[in-house]
């Protein structure tokens, strides 16, 4: 198997082969940590969980996503409305 972490830290908002292998495989959970750990250490698996969903279409009440497969920045903006219901 490729070295996923050839994807980790890379300033480039495209998904990253792990992350479209575990899309393509609709492993979701896998998708967010391979997103997360893309994105960088201030994004969660729970903010890039929360991305991945919201790319899906999987989340009622939400607009209609833009693609099916979540980017950097949206999970880090997964992560700014986390913290905004968090305080």
């Amino acid at each position: 198997m490729a070295n996923e972490d050839a994807d980790v830290g890379t300033d480039d908002d495209s998904p990253g082969a792990a992350q479209l292998l575990h899309a393509a495989t609709g492993d979701r959970d896998a998708e967010a940590k391979a997103l997360a750990d893309r994105t960088g250490k201030d994004v969660s698996e729970d903010d890039a969980k929360l991305a991945v969903k919201r790319a899906h279409g999987d989340m009622s009440g939400e607009p209609d996503p833009k693609t099916d497969i979540a980017s950097p920045a949206d999970a880090e903006s997964a992560r700014e409305d986390r913290s905004r219901l968090d305080r």
